[in-house]
């Protein structure tokens, strides 16, 4: 049974002209680097990672070293009816997502509406679904930070 790790970036630097380039701020760079434990706990296999700068050096802080990268266009700014087509090539048993609000709450609380998904994701928040395979059928969620 496949396992889908929804992340949200951390804490980026107030806005500028340039959302896609703005980067983490203090907090956001030492809460990515204390999510590292999780990610090796939960070991996933492959990284789908937003191309902004903020969701980089999210996962550049996060990963627990030697998972494998890739940087799609189509999560930053995605809805979540994008976030499914994206997750729907995986072809690994465990993934994680970095992304953005509102998309990647709202895919969560698609998947499972609770009290957990229904108060949102915050910067660095963490959601864990065992899914049936990578249509999204039949997700529970395990986990919720």
């Amino acid at each position: 049974m496949p396992r889908l790790i929804l992340l949200r970036h951390a804490k980026a630097e107030p806005h500028r002209t340039d959302d896609h380039a703005r980067v983490l701020a203090p907090r956001g760079r030492t809460d990515a680097a204390a999510l590292r434990p999780l990610m090796v706990e939960l070991a996933p296999q492959l990284a789908v990672v937003s191309t902004s700068t903020r969701s980089r050096e999210t996962w550049a802080l996060a990963d627990p070293g030697g998972v494998p990268a890739v940087f799609d266009d189509r999560v930053y700014e995605a809805s979540t009816a994008d976030l499914r087509e994206v997750l729907s090539e995986l072809v690994v048993e465990s993934a994680v997502l970095v992304g953005h609000n509102p998309s990647v709450e709202g895919l969560a609380f698609e998947l499972e509406a609770n009290d957990d998904t229904s108060r949102g994701m915050r910067t660095c928040g963490v959601a864990v679904f065992e899914v049936a395979d990578w249509s999204l059928d039949g997700a529970h969620l395990t986990f919720f930070r």
